[in-house]
């Protein structure tokens, strides 16, 4: 009796947690493309030599604090975007970091390694959104860096 009741108590244990799994991956909403399965990449950013061109609006998902967010759903809300980092005093009000948009949901800005530093240097940085809205690194960025105080930030070597 004893061992019929131990097996029965496994069959019932193994039947909950598939069905608990089959549930709970049946009812999550499908993940966007572009969101944290794509490779593993410098993010953020292009070396051009002489400057730098930072870019935003390539991935399809990004998050903001906790949330994500999907662009191509929020880009009529996306007014201006900043890059702000170490470079500028983590200032999201500066002219000189403000992007231009370009085509859709890309927005784009370039500027000389001179104004971010000296040669060599590992630089960090994020972007901003609307002046307000700090935009947290994808995961598959492989230019992140978490420091001591918590926070994730992207990183550039000038």
């Amino acid at each position: 009796m004893h061992k019929r009741l131990h097996t029965m108590n496994r069959i019932v244990c193994f039947a909950v947690l598939f069905f608990t799994g089959w549930l709970f991956t049946s009812l999550r909403e499908p993940m966007p493309k572009g969101h944290s399965t794509q490779t593993p990449s410098i993010c953020g950013y292009r070396d051009l030599g002489d400057s730098v061109e930072f870019f935003f609006g390539e991935q399809k998902v990004f998050r903001v604090g906790l949330l994500d967010i999907i662009l191509e759903k929020r880009i009529k809300e996306i007014n201006q975007v900043n890059v702000a980092g170490d470079f500028n005093g983590w200032n999201p009000n500066s002219r000189l970091f403000q992007m231009n948009r370009s085509a859709g949901t890309l927005f784009h800005l370039r500027i000389s390694k001179v104004a971010l530093g000296k040669k060599g240097a590992i630089r960090q940085f994020k972007f901003v959104l609307n002046h307000t809205y700090w935009v947290e690194p994808p995961q598959e960025a492989l230019n992140q860096y978490k420091g001591a105080d918590g926070n994730t930030n992207l990183t550039l070597q000038l």
